[in-house]
């Protein structure tokens, strides 16, 4: 006997995304999927986010309005307690799905049981314009990504692209949302994926279905750009956070380890000061070796001959 399609919850956080977010959502109220109820969320937006999203007539939408931002992490945690579906998937607002994204990642959990968690292959656009290559497909690749998370990427190889995921409704009651501990910081998906491969299994559908936009301004972007502090040292101290929990056994986010991490919280401090100053000698280094540099200082050194010659 043939299934009915289960209901998918897709949630959609936004923060000041009017620009951008009509095509987010718009690629999920046209999904080949049909079975959906979607969760569009205003955290505490400034700009009219929350006037497009109202603008929406699609019955299946929900609008949560918050009053104050909780920095993406409290307001899906909020959504989390809320939703009716059988498995639940997630949409950046400034990046858009392909139509068929919902239909394969709910056959993968129908062909197994045991899944918990389900990526897809993906592309950047935008300033961008690319598609991912060797990101984590099989349950085993997955588990050696997050189980032993490195914030320096190897050569060739991409990250796989949080925002798709789908959870099944099971991973809420046993490992629950975002951990409060990553609001306002990067890492928070990362965190959490890494605790869901600890007790489920994952996969990666080998199809590009999510697209992942690029652009000036978005948080990422403003991460890399090493223009926030705080964003400078997240990577590494997520690094340190799991590589903690995975080799001795302690949680540091736990109240009672508060003092441990602190003491990583410095560590990855350093270890962030520590690249940026590579980075900048690496740079030099490439600088001094060029053509544009020996040709300009065989040029001033001719200059300063000339100029002790005639004082």
């Amino acid at each position: 006997m043939i299934r009915e399609q289960p209901l998918v919850s897709v949630i959609i956080p936004c923060y000041n995304s009017a620009a951008f977010v009509k095509v987010a959502i718009n690629s999920i109220i046209n999904q080949s999927y049909q079975n959906l109820e979607i969760f569009l969320i205003d955290d505490a937006s400034t700009d009219d986010t929350l006037s497009v999203l109202r603008a929406f007539a699609d019955k299946r939408i929900k609008v949560l309005d918050f009053k104050i931002n909780t920095k993406k992490v409290g307001a899906v945690n909020e959504a989390l307690k809320i939703v009716n579906g059988e498995f639940i998937a997630f949409q950046d607002s400034d990046d858009y799905s392909e139509p068929d994204r919902i239909k394969y990642q709910v056959g993968e959990f129908l062909k197994d049981n045991q899944l918990g968690v389900c990526f897809t292959k993906y592309k950047f656009c935008g300033d961008k314009n690319y598609v991912a290559e060797n990101v984590s497909l099989s349950n085993s690749d997955l588990k050696s990504e997050f189980l032993h998370y490195q914030y320096k990427r190897k050569a060739g190889h991409s990250p796989t692209c949080c925002p798709s995921m789908m959870i099944h409704k099971n991973v809420i009651s046993e490992i629950g949302g975002y951990h409060p501990y990553f609001a306002g910081k990067i890492g928070e998906d990362a965190h959490w994926i890494y605790r869901i491969l600890k007790k489920f299994k994952g996969i990666t559908v080998n199809e590009v279905l999510y697209n992942y936009y690029v652009r000036k301004g978005s948080l990422m972007t403003e991460a890399y750009a090493g223009k926030n502090v705080k964003f400078n040292y997240s990577l590494p101290l997520l690094h340190l956070i799991i590589k903690k929990d995975v080799e001795e056994n302690i949680d540091v986010l736990n109240a009672t380890n508060a003092l441990a991490l602190r003491d990583l919280e410095l560590q990855a401090c350093e270890m962030a000061l520590t690249d940026k100053i590579l980075d900048y000698h690496n740079l030099q280094l490439v600088y001094e070796n060029s053509k544009s540099f020996k040709i300009g200082k065989k040029i001033i050194g001719s200059l300063m001959f000339f100029k002790k010659l005639f004082n």
